[in-house]
C-alpha cells in the first residue's frame, strides 16, 4: 500500500522551554564579615586613589536607589515564582535576595537575543551547482551557498522549524537532477524540503514522510508515463524493526499528480547509505557488511506507488565505511539477444571499510545475476581489487569523472589519488583535519573537499591547487552518540562528562574579529568525551562570517603520520586560557600538555601513582605574541617555560588557573596551583646595555615576571599544607582603572584578596565573597563579582552585598572540571551589566553521565538590580561568553559552534551583520505596517516615562536654550559612515534598526530617548 503522505506549514521555530518541576526554597545569606579584625574598606585600604573617586563619582554607589532602598533590596529574597513563570523558570537559579517590584518587568524588553550565525557544516557530501560558480554546504537549520570565484557567503537559507520539532536537525541534501535551482533537504525527524537556492523560497513548506525520522537521501529524475519527475529515496528505522528503503514522488498539494510512497527495500541491519545511478533506475546502499545493488524492473508506471525494484545483496569482509557507483553503457548487446544482462547497465563500484581497506568491483549488478543464474564466465570472479594505504577508517571514496581514477580521504589528513591502470598513488597530505567528504565538479575540473574542522575547499584536478577555502566557526561542537563501528584503543576522555569551554577574545583594534583556540578534532561524544586539544588559532570576521587567519600556537600533527606505533593518536597541547592587551597589539596564551596514561604504564609494576608521574612530566607554557601588521599574523615574542609550580616547595610545572589582562597599560596577571599571583610586564630588549631595535627603529620587548604575590600563609586560608599541594581553582581581575588587582583560591572561608599590582602588596583581605571553589571574578565599576557556588555583587566602595544568588544542587553538585569548563561569566562596562551561563539539564530525570540532553541558561544582570534584564535558555551548552567590544551587549557561542549576540533593541551591533538573509528579512517584501505600528507604540511608552526619568536638555550651540524650534543638528559624514558603511551590502542590519540610527541623530534629544538613546 503506498502511503499518502501531507504537506504541512508550520509556526515560525521555538526553543523548547523545558519546565521547572517544583521551586526551591531560596535562603538569605550571612552578612558578609571582613576578614581582617578592622572593619577596612576600599578607602582604608588603597587610600582612595583619584581614579577611584573618579570612578564613584562617575557610576555613583547605589545608583538610582536611597541607601533605604539598597539596604532593603539586599535584605530580602528574590521570587520568581511570584512574577512570570514562564519567562522566569529558574532552572539555574535559587536567589537570595528578593525582586525590587513588578514595574521592573518594563526593562526585560530591551534585551533580545539574535538570531544565530555561523554553526557546524553537516557531515554530508557538498553539493556543486550546475553552473560550478556556487557551492552548497548545510549547517544544522541552515543551508549555505558560497560562492566558488570568491569564498564569500553568498546566501543563508534558515529552515522554518515548529516548536514542536526543537530537535529537528539537517540530516542531509542534494541538488534536484530535474531543476537545477531546487535543493531538497531531509531532517532527522522525516520532513522533507524544496527550497530554491536563488531565492530562498520553499523554506518555510514541508513534507512529512516518516515519523520515525530520516538518516539518508538521494534524489533520482525519473521518466515514465510520458512525464518526468524528482523520485525522492530515504532510509527510515521502521516502527516495529529493522530499517527500510523509500521512494517518495512529493508533488506540489494544490496539483494534479498526487503525492504518493512505496517501500522498496527492508532490512535488520541499519542502512548506511544511500546513492542512485542512471536516472534512478540503479539503487546502491550499505547495511553494516552487505552491499545493495537494486535495479528498476520496468518503467511503465503512473505515480511512484508503483514502482518496483529488485534487489541483490554481496557481503563484504568488514562494515563499509563509504563508498560510491559509476554506470556507463554497455556495449556489444547484439549477442546477448534476449538475455537480462541487454537492459543493465555496467555498474562499478569502489568501496571503502572501516580498516582502511579499498575495493573496487566492476560490472557487480551483471556479475551478480550472472552468478545467481549460473552463467558466469569463467575467468571472471566477484574478488574484488583490493588498495589498501589508509591506517584507519575510509571517510570518502569516490570515482573520477572519467573512471580511471579514485580518490580517497580519512583521519590521515591525506587526499590519495589512485591510478587505476598503472595502480600508482599520488598523494595530497597535510590537510587541516580528517577528510570527511570529496565531491567531483559537474565537468570534472576540480574537487570539493569538506573537512572535519569545519572547512570546506575546492582543488583543481591539474594543479591540486585550492581555488576556493570556505572555513566556519571550527569550535568544538556537541555531536550524538554512536557505536563504534570497529573496536579501537581509547584516547584519554574526561572522566565526568564535560564540554571544553573555548578560549576566545575579542580583538580591539577590529571589534569585528573574533579570536579562537581550535584544534582538528571536533566533534565531542556526550558518552566519552575525549580531551581535546587546541593548538590553533582562528580569527573570524564576525561582519561578513568568513575566516580571516589561521595559525598555529602550539606544535601540531598536522602529517600523514599521526599515530604512535601502538596505534594511539598522538596528542597534541591544549589551549586553556587566552587574554589579549586593551590596545589588541598583545596577546596571552597559555598551553599545557600531559603524556597520555598508556604512555606512563610501564610504570606500574614499580607500583607509582600514575596521577603523579603524569604531574611531574606535565608541560606549561605562558606565551605572549606581538601583532605583525606586515605579515598579517601573531609572531611569538616571550615564552616562559613553567610559569608557576605544582606548590611553593616543588619545580615541576603547575597549572595556570586564570590570567586576565590589565584594561589600561600593557601587563597580565596569572595565577597558578602553586597559589602565587605573577603580574607580567614587558621591558626593552638590550644587547651589550643597546636597545635591540627592528628595521623601523623601534625597540623589541620581552616580557618578564614584574610582581609575584604569595596569597596568604596556610592558616590564613584555613587550608593547611595547602600551599605545598595543588590548588584546585582560582581567579584574577584587574578593575576597571587597573589599579586594584582581584585574587582568589581554593579556600573554606572564601577569602578574597585585593592587591596593589604596583607594589606586590596585598593590602585586603576579604572572607565570604564566594562558596566552595572560586569558578570566575571580574570587577563592574566598583563592584566585584565572583562566581562559585553562589553568585556574589559585592560593593568595594561601599563594603556591603549589593546581592548575591544561590545556585541550584544540581549545580553545586558538579565537578571541579565541569564547574570551570561551563559556566561562564563576562562582564560589560558600557552597559554596566554582567551575564552569566550555567549549564542545566532538559529533564530531571536525566542520567548525569551524559551530555546529550544538556543546554545553558544565559541570564544578564544590571549591578544595581537583583531582578535579570534578560533570561534565555539556549540549545545547547554554552563555550564562550564574551563582552561585544563595539557597543553594549554580549557575544555566545555555543557547542552547535553557533554565534548569538545578546544586545539592547535599537542598537547598532557590528557582529550582527553575519545574520543570515533570512533573519535580514531581505528576500521577503517590507512590512512597512508593522514598523509604524512599533514606533507609534515606542513614542506612547516614552510619553508615559517619568518626568525626572528623561534627561535634561542639551544647551544649543548659540547658547539660546529657549529657541529649541531653529535648532538644527550637524551630522557629519562619519556619523552617518557608522551607520551605513560596515559591511556587505546583503548582511545589512534591518532596516528598522538602521531608522533608528540615522532617526537619532537628525532628532532632538527627548526624540533620541523616544528611538531608544539613553
Amino acid at each position: 500500500m503506498a502511503s499518502v503522505l501531507k504537506r504541512k506549514r508550520g509556526p515560525v521555530q521555538v526553543l523548547d522551554t523545558p519546565k521547572r518541576s517544583k521551586s526551591v526554597k531560596s535562603e538569605t545569606p550571612q552578612s558578609l564579615q571582613n576578614f581582617n579584625s578592622q572593619n577596612v574598606g576600599w578607602e582604608a585600604a588603597f587610600g582612595a586613589p583619584p581614579k577611584i573617586k573618579d570612578l564613584v563619582k562617575k557610576n555613583g554607589i547605589n545608583g538610582d536607589m536611597s541607601d533605604s532602598e539598597e539596604e532593603s533590596a539586599a535584605s530580602e529574597a528574590l521570587d520568581f515564582d511570584a512574577l512570570h513563570e514562564e519567562d522566569f523558570l529558574a532552572n539555574g537559579l535559587d536567589t537570595t535576595t528578593r525582586k525590587r517590584a513588578l514595574k521592573g518587568q518594563d526593562h526585560l524588553k530591551t534585551w533580545k537575543l539574535s538570531e544565530s550565525i555561523g554553526g557546524r557544516m553537516i557531515n554530508a557530501d557538498p553539493a556543486f551547482t550546475a553552473d560550478e560558480k556556487h557551492i552548497i554546504v548545510a549547517s544544522r537549520t541552515t543551508v549555505h551557498i558560497y560562492s566558488t570565484s570568491t569564498s564569500l557567503l553568498a546566501r543563508s537559507i534558515k529552515l522554518k522549524i515548529e516548536d514542536n520539532r526543537p530537535n529537528a536537525r539537517i540530516s542531509t541534501y542534494c541538488l534536484s537532477p530535474t531543476q537545477p535551482e531546487i535543493v531538497w533537504v531531509a531532517c532527522s525527524d522525516g520532513h522533507i524540503y524544496s527550497v530554491n537556492w536563488t531565492s530562498g523560497a520553499g523554506a518555510t513548506q514541508w513534507w512529512a514522510t516518516s515519523s520515525t525520522g530520516c538518516d539518508y537521501m538521494t534524489v533520482a529524475s525519473m521518466e515514465s508515463a510520458g512525464r518526468r519527475r524528482d523520485v525522492v529515496f530515504t532510509t527510515e528505522k521502521r516502527k516495529d524493526e529493522g530499517w527500510r528503503v523509500t521512494a517518495h514522488e512529493l508533488a506540489p498539494p494544490d496539483g494534479e499528480i498526487k503525492i504518493a510512497a512505496r517501500t522498496i527495500y527492508t532490512s535488520n541491519d541499519q542502512i548506511t547509505f544511500l546513492t542512485t545511478a542512471k536516472e534512478g533506475t540503479v539503487v546502491v546502499g550499505a547495511a553494516g557488511k552487505k552491499l545493495l545493488l537494486g535495479r528498476l524492473r520496468s518503467t511503465e508506471y503512473d505515480t511512484v506507488d508503483k514502482i518496483k525494484f529488485e534487489f541483490r545483496v554481496f557481503e563484504t569482509t568488514d562494515r563499509i565505511s563509504s563508498l560510491d557507483v559509476r554506470t556507463s553503457e554497455r556495449t556489444g548487446t547484439e549477442a546477448l539477444k534476449k538475455s537480462i544482462l541487454k537492459k543493465i547497465p555496467i555498474v562499478d563500484l569502489v568501496i571503502g571499510d572501516v580498516r582502511g581497506a579499498i575495493f573496487v568491483h566492476n560490472d557487480l549488478l551483471a556479475n551478480l545475476i550472472r552468478a545467481q543464474d549460473g552463467t558466469l564466465p569463467k575467468g571472471i570472479s566477484l574478488t574484488p581489487r583490493k588498495l589498501h594505504w589508509h591506517r584507519q577508517e575510509v571517510q570518502t571514496v569516490k570515482w573520477s569523472l572519467d573512471g580511471n581514477y579514485v580518490i580517497s580521504g580519512g583521519t590521515e589528513t591525506v587526499l590519495v589519488l589512485w591510478q587505476l591502470d598503472t595502480g600508482k598513488q599520488q598523494f595530497l597530505p597535510h590537510m587541516s583535519a580528517t577528510i570527511q567528504n570529496v565531491v567531483v565538479a559537474p565537468s570534472g575540473s576540480s574537487y570539493g573537499i569538506q573537512l572535519a574542522d569545519n572547512s570546506a575547499l575546492i582543488l583543481s584536478t591539474a594543479e591540486l591547487q585550492p581555488t576556493t577555502n570556505i572555513a566556519g566557526i571550527q569550535a568544538s561542537v556537541l555531536g550524538t552518540p554512536e557505536d563504534s563501528k570497529v573496536w579501537r584503543l581509547q584516547d584519554e576522555t574526561w572522566k565526568p562528562p564535560l564540554i571544553q569551554r573555548t578560549p576566545a577574545v575579542i580583538n580591539p583594534r577590529s571589534p569585528s574579529q573574533l579570536l579562537l583556540a581550535v584544534g582538528q578534532m571536533h566533534e565531542v561524544n556526550p558518552r566519552e568525551p575525549l580531551v581535546m586539544s587546541s593548538p590553533f588559532l582562528q580569527t573570524f570576521d564576525l561582519g561578513s562570517g568568513h575566516n580571516l587567519y589561521r595559525q598555529a600556537l602550539t606544535r601540531t600533527n598536522i602529517t600523514n603520520v599521526n599515530a604512535a606505533p601502538s596505534a594511539h593518536r598522538l596528542s597534541e597541547p591544549r589551549v586553556t586560557h587566552m587574554k589579549i592587551s586593551y590596545d589588541g597589539t598583545w596577546l596571552a596564551t597559555v598551553d599545557e600538555w600531559t603524556p597520555p596514561e598508556h604512555d606512563l604504564a610501564f610504570l606500574g609494576h614499580q607500583e607509582k601513582d600514575l596521577e603523579v608521574e603524569r604531574r611531574a612530566r606535565r608541560e606549561v607554557f605562558l606565551k605572549f605574541w606581538q601583532w605583525s601588521s606586515e605579515n598579517k599574523a601573531w609572531e611569538l615574542v616571550s615564552r616562559i617555560d613553567t610559569p608557576h609550580t605544582l606548590g611553593q616547595s616543588s619545580s615541576f610545572a603547575g597549572r595556570i588557573l586564570d590570567i586576565t589582562a590589565d584594561p589600561t597599560s600593557l601587563r597580565f596577571s596569572t595565577v597558578g596551583e602553586d597559589g602565587v599571583v605573577c603580574v607580567w610586564s614587558t621591558k626593552t630588549r638590550k644587547r651589550d646595555n643597546v636597545l635591540v631595535r627592528d628595521k623601523d627603529g623601534k625597540a623589541f620587548r620581552n616580557w618578564h615576571c614584574q610582581k609575584a604575590i604569595s596569597l596568604g600563609k596556610s592558616e590564613l586560608l584555613d587550608e593547611p599544607g595547602s600551599l605545598d599541594s595543588p590548588l584546585t581553582s582560582g581567579g584574577v581581575a584587574f578593575s576597571e582603572d587597573g589599579s586594584v588587582l582581584a585574587a582568589a583560591c581554593t579556600s573554606r572561608n572564601g577569602v578574597l584578596h585585593l592587591v596593589d599590582p604596583e607594589s606586590g602588596i596585598i593590602r585586603m583581605s576579604q572572607s565570604g565573597l564566594f562558596e566552595g571553589n572560586i569558578v570566575k571574578l571580574d570587577f563592574l565599576g566598583q563592584d566585584l563579582i565572583t562566581l562559585s557556588d553562589k553568585l556574589l555583587i559585592y560593593d568595594l566602595v561601599s563594603n556591603e552585598t549589593r546581592f548575591g544568588i544561590t545556585l541550584r544542587r544540581e549545580l553545586t553538585e558538579l565537578s571541579m572540571e565541569q564547574k570551570q569548563q561551563m559556566m561562564h561569566l563576562a562582564v560589560d562596562q558600557r552597559s554596566r551589566t554582567f551575564s552569566i551561563a550555567l549549564p542545566i539539564k532538559a529533564w530531571s530525570n536525566e542520567k548525569a553521565n551524559s551530555l546529550q540532553h544538556r543546554h545553558s541558561e544565559l541570564f544578564v544582570f544590571h549591578q544595581d538590580k537583583a531582578r535579570p534584564q534578560l533570561k534565555d535558555i539556549f540549545p545547547s551548552i554554552v563555550t564562550a561568553l564574551l563582552p561585544a567590544i563595539d557597543s553594549e551587549g554580549y557575544i555566545v557561542l555555543d557547542a552547535t559552534a553557533e554565534i548569538r549576540t545578546v544586545h539592547k533593541k535599537g542598537s547598532q551591533v557590528l557582529t550582527t551583520l553575519a545574520q543570515s538573509t533570512s533573519a535580514l528579512n531581505l528576500d521577503n517584501e517590507p512590512q512597512e505596517s508593522e514598523g509604524l505600528l512599533r514606533l507609534v507604540n515606542d513614542v506612547e511608552e516614552a510619553e508615559e516615562m517619568d518626568e525626572d526619568q528623561l534627561p535634561p536638555p542639551a544647551a544649543t550651540q548659540d547658547g539660546n536654550e529657549d529657541d529649541d524650534g531653529d535648532e538644527t543638528p550637524v551630522v557629519t559624514q562619519q556619523q552617518l559612515s557608522e551607520v551605513f558603511d560596515i559591511g556587505p551590502s546583503f548582511a545589512l542590519p534591518p532596516l528598522e534598526e538602521m531608522f533608528y540610527q540615522v532617526a537619532g541623530l537628525f532628532s532632538s534629544k527627548p526624540l533620541v530617548n523616544v528611538l531608544g538613546g539613553v
